[in-house]
């Protein structure tokens, strides 16, 4: 017999899952919490026990969701060759990849400015983190300007979050990505020390 805790957790999961595939299917503004807690196989009671209303589960979603994007962009840096800076753009390039995605361009880049606003996607992000990192270590290395790391951060993350979410409102995804791909490399070869 399960106990309340592996219990909750069931339903917790069973709530996260019904939630990124209905906000992925249907985005935040459509979704109720009687579909998501119908999805889920739970009553709405049972959801608002574990999230107190419809932004704090799309809030986890998101969390998961960018987890899940980033780990694959630092993945593709780690294996990628070449010294920092080439492993650096190559895991931009996965990055934009990552956009076309249903459950990232949804939920992370067309639904969370408006739904969790940008500074807290932002303060959530952890590309943002993973951007401080990189720009941390590229400037260690004599790489780039030695300009200050959190204006630099900032700046070069709105870059980025900037294309991704062009790339999630385009009508063709993939053509918005090749183009935004090469336009971002050559904004971020201004960082570059010559």
């Amino acid at each position: 017999m399960a106990t309340y805790a592996e219990h909750s957790r069931r339903t917790q999961r069973a709530l996260l899952d019904a939630g990124r595939t209905l906000f992925t299917d249907l985005d935040y503004a459509h979704t109720t919490i009687e579909q998501i807690a119908r999805r889920a196989g739970v009553t709405v009671g049972a959801f608002h026990h574990h999230y107190p209303e419809k932004t704090a589960l799309f809030a986890a979603v998101f969390d998961e969701v960018c987890q899940e994007y980033v780990h694959a962009v630092q993945t593709h840096m780690q294996m990628a060759e070449g010294d920092t800076w080439e492993r650096f753009m190559a895991s931009l390039e996965v990055w934009l990849e990552q956009v076309e995605h249903p459950s990232v361009w949804r939920i992370v880049y067309a639904d969370a400015p408006t739904v969790l606003d940008w500074a807290g996607v932002r303060r959530r992000a952890p590309d943002f983190r993973f951007l401080h990192t990189v720009l941390a270590r590229l400037r260690a290395e004599g790489v780039i300007q030695p300009l200050p790391l959190d204006p630099c951060v900032h700046v070069v993350w709105a870059m980025c979050a900037t294309a991704a979410r062009y790339i999630a409102q385009a009508q063709k995804r993939t053509v918005a990505r090749q183009e935004m791909t090469v336009t971002l490399g050559r904004l971020l070869d201004g960082l570059r020390r010559m």
